[in-house]
């Protein structure tokens, strides 16, 4: 199994790049392929079973988009041929049409998705979500959160990762959240999702490697963590009116 993690010296943020760190703990046996910023990533010309970008500040941002600019095309191709990606936060907003600067003005995307990202620097959402989504499997619930002062704009029937039963999807006007085509998945859940849900990142290790049981390290802790987690999520006292669609 190869793993590559583009640019974690800048992509670093809300302790997601742990995402990877707790797959080589599931997968000791797998590659993981930690690409500077300044180098050609793997995937160009060779084999990689899922390719990771995590959050990252704005300006760094800016700088992983003109990284990937060149690899556009390949990008796509890897997206249909089925080959896995995970996209974290705001690195999901670089494969979109156009991402807003602070200074309001807009910069060109990927075009990989027909996405508009905009930006509400003095309104920070910051909250929980809940929904399902299933990767080759059943759907499981999903928890998670988001912290965030930009938003993704996309047409409702785009299809998302999940679609939150509470919470917010891609922005506060609609439920639908992220991205899904087929294996890729860009979601603005922080967390990290692959320790906060244990289930589906049994999913993922599936998809990853079919011909291996996944399992996962820690078990036992990890899922009771999850468990105490969704007794959290599935009650209705714990959520602010803050936290659920404008109406």
């Amino acid at each position: 199994m190869r793993i590559e993690m583009l640019y974690p010296e800048v992509a670093n943020l809300h302790g997601d790049n742990h995402n990877i760190v707790y797959l080589g703990q599931c997968r000791p046996d797998a590659e993981i392929i930690r690409t500077a910023l300044t180098a050609t990533p793997a995937f160009v010309d060779s084999a990689v079973d899922l390719i990771y970008l995590g959050p990252s500040p704005e300006s760094a941002q800016v700088k992983a988009l003109a990284r990937l600019a060149p690899y556009r095309e390949r990008i796509r191709e890897l997206i249909e041929e089925g080959t896995a990606f995970l996209f974290t936060h705001n690195a999901l907003e670089i494969l979109g049409e156009t991402l807003q600067t602070a200074d309001g003005s807009e910069v060109a995307g990927l075009g990989l998705f027909p996405l508009r990202t905009r930006l509400e620097m003095l309104n920070r959402y910051s909250g929980k979500v809940l929904g399902r989504a299933g990767l080759g499997g059943d759907p499981v619930q999903i928890v998670g959160y988001k912290t965030q002062f930009s938003f993704v704009e996309a047409a409702e029937d785009l299809p998302g990762f999940l679609t939150a039963e509470r919470g917010i999807g891609r922005n506060r006007q609609t439920r639908v959240e992220g991205v899904r085509q087929g294996n890729f998945i860009g979601t603005s859940l922080v967390g990290p999702l692959l320790i906060n849900n244990p289930e589906f990142t049994k999913q993922l290790l599936a998809v990853l490697d079919p011909d291996t049981e996944p399992t996962l390290a820690h078990e036992d802790l990890i899922m009771s963590a999850y468990q105490a987690r969704l007794a959290d999520f599935t009650d209705p006292k714990r959520w602010h009116p803050w936290e659920q669609l404008e109406s």
